[in-house]
């Protein structure tokens, strides 16, 4: 996994708690133009206890007083990186402690029960929200706003703001920037979406120039729900509206992107209210929500720069393959800087690995993009006599700078080509001359497959032998569909996991879309909804 250096954090062997996100702005123009930045603020850890196990709870005794933190701008793509609680320590992430875990079972988020309040709110009998003795690492960013949630029996659920955008829109730092730049453009995240059956669960989204395709959930919930685009647009709305009043410090306001119920997991702490212990449940990371994407499935298209794939290598080959130039290498440890990166660097994109499931509904559906697929082997080239990259920048080019523009993207795994049931079938592919082959099925999970097509019961219940137990958790099978094609005649092939080693394969011919083509070599009417 890769470990991260923020250049803006402290240097040194102190230890260091990320405690709030603050104002956004623009501090330099200067250095950064393409994007703004937020101020982070971060306390220095005392406690001998804390700085000898960071995963040691830290009290609000843990740390130097609040009115002496440490404060720097972190580009907003950078803060997709950050997390309140996390501990570094010399620029780079040492710890990220759990904190108190809840899950909020079936809540209910609509306008009766969230209220987007400021983070310094009392209530009539003068009862503050967050209150100082228990958390006072907020004190400096009292007009930072959050939302509150009634759970019932007397308690709620406070969610600030900025870990509400980092969240829902944090899939990858172009989304999240994006959001942050008023007024808000619908066209700079897709310029396209389609429904492909009566009831518009199947979805066919084409993101715009630049956007990478694991942003492709998120973004297609903003093109179809009016509550998630609200939520998208209040962000940068928000900030405009704050400057165009003559704030001296700009807020961020975002909201739950749904109504209805839900189910959440976060890591925070408790807090009392009045006296009263444990009656506000403050979240510093969300974990999991459970609220239905409304798209049953997802086909996502992306225009600009293809992403380079996994192909086998070919041996002995001489002359088959042709060269890939890879450019300026990058240096063993990189920081990330606060600037605006070079255009004259190849743009990258780096996988920003966390640690659960977000979206657990997103687990059993169909969410693809297509892929052309390299089948010769391909030597990589490099500049000769050129200077290793140090430095690395989140966001678009805007400098002549020696940094290189990088976009963080959400993962649960790094790639590591096919799944083993898919190899054998790729590699022959690999081996097929005169032929191309594309990928219909590159999912944001693996890269490659997709979950197996079910029909659920009149109960609503999917069938038993749908899913497998590999050990690790209880999933769905597995599958796989290529096109190939060879000028005049073209063929779909689908390769379904098996639990034998001579794993399933279909040919189709003709067109037929990749949601029917899986249906029909699972043996389930192509008709059915």
């Amino acid at each position: 996994m890769e470990t991260w250096q923020i250049a803006a954090f402290p240097k040194g062997n102190g230890l260091w708690r990320v405690d709030w996100f603050g104002t956004v702005a623009f501090p330099n123009r200067l250095l950064r133009r393409t994007q703004p930045s937020v101020f982070v603020h971060l306390s220095r850890v005392t406690d001998p206890a804390v700085l000898a196990d960071p995963t040691a709870p830290v009290s609000a005794s843990s740390t130097l007083p609040w009115q002496k933190q440490f404060k720097c701008w972190v580009s907003v793509g950078t803060t997709t990186l950050l997390r309140v609680g996390d501990l570094w320590s010399d620029q780079r992430l040492i710890a990220s402690p759990e904190h108190e875990v809840e899950t909020f079972d079936q809540i209910r988020i609509d306008r009766t029960t969230a209220q987007l309040l400021k983070v310094g709110h009392s209530d009539d009998q003068d009862n503050f929200l967050l209150p100082v003795e228990e958390h006072p690492w907020h004190m400096a960013n009292t007009h930072s706003y959050c939302v509150r949630v009634d759970v019932g029996e007397g308690r709620s659920l406070v969610v600030p703001s900025m870990e509400l955008a980092r969240f829902y829109f944090g899939s990858s730092s172009h989304l999240l920037a994006t959001l942050f730049l008023a007024p808000f453009d619908a066209t700079k995240l897709y310029t396209a979406v389609r429904t492909t059956d009566f009831f518009d669960e199947d979805v066919e989204l084409t993101l715009a120039a630049g956007v990478p395709d694991a942003s492709g959930p998120d973004i297609a919930r903003i093109a179809i729900s009016k509550q998630a685009a609200n939520a998208a647009a209040m962000i940068g709305v928000s900030l405009m509206q704050s400057q165009s009043q003559g704030a001296t410090d700009v807020y961020p306001k975002c909201v739950f992107p749904f109504e209805g119920a839900t189910t959440i997991k976060a890591s925070g702490r408790w807090l009392s209210l009045g006296g009263q212990p444990r009656r506000t449940f403050l979240v510093y990371r969300l974990r999991s929500c459970s609220h239905p994407f409304p798209f049953r499935t997802l086909k996502v298209e992306t225009t600009g720069p293809k992403r380079r794939s996994w192909h086998p290598a070919v041996p002995n080959s001489r002359g088959g393959g042709t060269a890939n130039h890879a450019g300026a290498p990058d240096a063993k440890n990189q920081s990330l800087r606060e600037r605006d990166a070079s255009g004259s660097l190849r743009p990258g994109t780096r996988r920003r690995m966390v640690r659960d499931v977000k979206f657990p509904d997103l687990t059993n559906k169909r969410v693809w993009s297509e892929l052309q697929l390299a089948v010769r082997s391909e030597a990589r080239v490099g500049v000769r006599g050129a200077t290793a990259v140090a430095n690395l920048a989140v966001g678009e080019s805007g400098s002549v700078q020696r940094v290189r523009s990088i976009t963080l993207v959400e993962a649960l795994s790094q790639p590591n080509g096919p799944p083993a049931f898919l190899r054998p079938a790729v590699e022959r592919f690999a081996r097929l001359k005169r032929l191309n082959v594309t990928l219909l099925t590159a999912s944001i999970e693996d890269g490659w497959t997709l979950p197996i097509p079910y029909s659920v019961s009149v109960d609503g219940e999917i069938p038993a032998e749908s899913f497998i137990d590999d050990g690790a958790a209880t999933r769905l099978w597995r599958v796989a569909a290529f096109l190939l094609n060879g000028g005049r005649r073209e063929a779909r092939i689908v390769v379904k996991e098996s639990d034998v080693d001579a794993h399933y394969v279909e040919r189709v011919q003709g067109e037929i879309s990749v949601h029917a083509l899986l249906r029909r070599a699972c043996g389930l009417p192509v008709e059915s909804v």
